[in-house]
């Protein structure tokens, strides 16, 4: 739409795009809440592609401005395995309904994915289990969906299954209806960064940018770091920081309030935005930047006056660390290769408002304020049983809800919960009165770093399409080279280097995987690298790496474990992944439609592991 012209061009592209999120949010999705209002009912529905952050460009402009427009913020769910379904959607969808002061979300949710098979896909339907359902439903509404409409197939459950399953989402749903979110963390919605690097793809958005990639994959992979260390937060966008106040430490927003605030991958806000987070850091709050520091306004592309407020709240420092102030501020830089760093840098500033017995546990909660109570629910986000501890950040005794029955008992101490949770099972909390988590204070010096270790030393094997011809070959420095040419155009094409272990890799207390990766000058393919990972079971999930074979150049590639996602040809009947037993890692690319006798290749280090060295 713009040549690439400089700060010309990146400021063109942002007011282009914020005017298209403007007009579709004010003509399309304004005009359908006028007529609702007009008639007393609430506008509502999903969006289409509401999990890619670069989807959101081309069709919004700004899908988190669309959202605002409704009064009740929807969603899909196509999948019922629950460690696959979208709950970083259902958070977005509810994070603008707070914003709004809505009380209603809803997803359509079923089992479409496990059922429908095109015209040519012999793969057998998958059954869902009635546990699957639940533990799907249970990772929406812990994100803030109050309505579940069903588009299941419920094939071979009994009607019993079927009451169990309406009776205790029911009985979670209403619960949970009202009030506000209470989470201490922030996380920004970067659409402003995407603007200025995003151009149109001729097939959806396979041929952005890197730099454009790279910022969803910052947004994805902080959001999961998040979920995974059990850090509840709401997603904001520039508005709501535009509107909020500050008072010392805290940054208000109505009823919410945030002493956290997060930006993945975000370097362009307006900016009266930036002018608010440096007031609020100021004030003894906490920004943390992932992957990018702060550089552009909405008219300066750089712009001198973010410069010098990224170095007052950020610092200097070469390595990353917090840069604290009088008033207890801290900023946080974590550059590329120290985003894995963000769940030990809450746990070194902040206390969490749950805490439970395991660090790896599969609990991860929710806390609402709903007509002054304090309302925790708590899932067993796995689909093996649960037993252990938790400490609620509440004060005397309290409630404990079992959805599956209805039954109530007392809990006489929120500070030591026994607790014992189903696969997939929940239970509700309620105290008259919660404890704010204690606001540790900053040290300034370095973090702890990342220390990787070698992986033992196997040849990879080639694995390819149908349609690549293809070499694999070591370099003299222990790098390897796959280089794949493609002998069809425009079909689906794939080439991996396959580093198979005969001995399982127990790598459940790792943080990342590491890999130093090259793509050579000229190279068309905008496809990420991508590393695929099998457990001794069969399952395998993949995650996209930041490096994009069409982008020239060294990058050393880390891939937190918690980026996996099941793979979607996976068949096996695994609830959960096994990182204690990996017997593949693949380095490759795929889903590529090139062109005949085009060559994608790419050189890659044997993957390491890394661990976060806390000594």
């Amino acid at each position: 739409l713009v040549a690439d012209a400089g700060p010309g061009g990146r400021a063109a592209r942002y007011d282009f795009w914020r005017t298209i999120g403007e007009l579709v949010s004010e003509n399309y999705f304004g005009q359908i809440q006028t007529w609702c209002h007009e008639h007393n009912t609430r506008s509502g529905g999903h969006l289409l592609m509401e999990e890619s952050l670069l989807s959101h460009v081309p069709l919004y402009g700004d899908l988190f401005q669309c959202l605002r427009r409704l009064d009740a913020p929807s969603m899909d769910c196509l999948t019922s395995i629950p460690s696959a379904a979208p709950w970083y959607v259902a958070r977005l969808v509810s994070s603008a309904a707070e914003l709004e002061g809505r009380t209603v979300t809803m997803s359509e949710t079923s089992d479409h994915v496990q059922r429908y098979r095109p015209k040519g896909d012999d793969r057998p339907r998958r059954v869902v289990t009635e546990d699957e359902i639940r533990g799907t439903c249970n990772r929406l509404i812990l994100n803030g969906i109050t309505t579940i409409t069903s588009y299941y197939s419920f094939a071979e459950l009994e009607k019993e299954q079927l009451v169990r399953l309406n009776e205790t989402i029911g009985r979670c749903c209403t619960a949970l209806k009202g009030g506000h979110q209470v989470a201490d963390i922030a996380l920004l919605y970067p659409i402003e960064s995407l603007w200025p690097r995003f151009t149109p793809s001729h097939r959806w958005t396979e041929a952005c940018p890197p730099e454009a990639r790279r910022i969803e994959t910052t947004y994805r992979s902080t959001m999961e770091s998040l979920f995974a260390a059990r850090r509840d937060f709401t997603i904001v966008d520039a508005q709501a920081l535009l509107d909020a106040e500050v008072d010392a430490g805290v940054l208000r927003h109505g009823n919410l309030e945030w002493r956290v605030v997060v930006l993945p991958g975000a370097d362009t806000l307006p900016l009266a935005a930036w002018e608010k987070l440096a007031a609020f850091w100021r004030s003894g709050g906490v920004v943390i930047a992932v992957n990018r520091l702060p550089a552009n306004s909405e008219s300066e592309f750089p712009s001198p006056a973010v410069q010098a407020m990224a170095a007052e709240v950020f610092g200097g420092a070469d390595e990353p660390g917090p840069n604290g102030n009088d008033l207890g501020g801290a900023g946080v830089f974590l550059g590329p290769g120290s985003q894995t760093l963000l769940p030990y840098v809450l746990d070194n500033l902040l206390e969490r408002d749950v805490l439970v017995s395991e660090e790896s546990t599969p609990v991860r909660f929710t806390h609402r304020r709903i007509d002054g109570h304090e309302v925790y629910y708590l899932i067993n986000d796995s689909g093996e049983p649960w037993s252990g501890t938790a400490t609620f950040a509440a004060e005397g005794g309290g409630e404990r809800w079992d959805p599956a029955t209805g039954d109530m008992k007392e809990v006489e101490d929120a500070s030591d919960v026994r607790l014992q949770l189903n696969a997939y099972s929940g239970a509700l909390f309620r105290f008259d009165r919660a404890l704010r988590p204690e606001r540790r204070s900053s040290s300034e010096g370095p973090l702890p770093g990342l220390e990787q270790s070698e992986l033992p030393e196997v040849d990879p094997v080639m694995v390819k399409g149908e349609f690549v011809d293809g070499e694999i070959e070591k370099k003299e420095d222990g790098a390897w080279t796959a280089s794949g040419r493609l002998t069809k155009g425009d079909v689906d094409t794939f080439l991996f280097a396959c580093f198979n272990y005969d001995d399982p890799l127990d790598l459940s207390g790792a943080a990342c995987l590491v890999t130093d990766t090259s793509a050579p000058e000229g190279q068309r393919a905008p496809t990420p690298l991508r590393i695929i990972v099998r457990d001794a079971h069969g399952a395998e999930c993949i995650a996209d790496t930041e490096r994009h074979l069409s982008t020239p150049g060294q990058v050393r590639c880390h891939v937190l474990l918690n980026q996996f996602e099941r793979a979607g040809w996976d068949r096996t009947d695994i609830p959960t992944f096994d990182w204690s037993a990996v017997t593949s890692i693949r380095i490759g690319w795929g889903g590529y439609l090139g062109a005949e006798d085009e060559t994608v290749a790419f050189t890659c280090t044997p993957p390491r592991v890394g661990r976060l060295d806390t000594r």
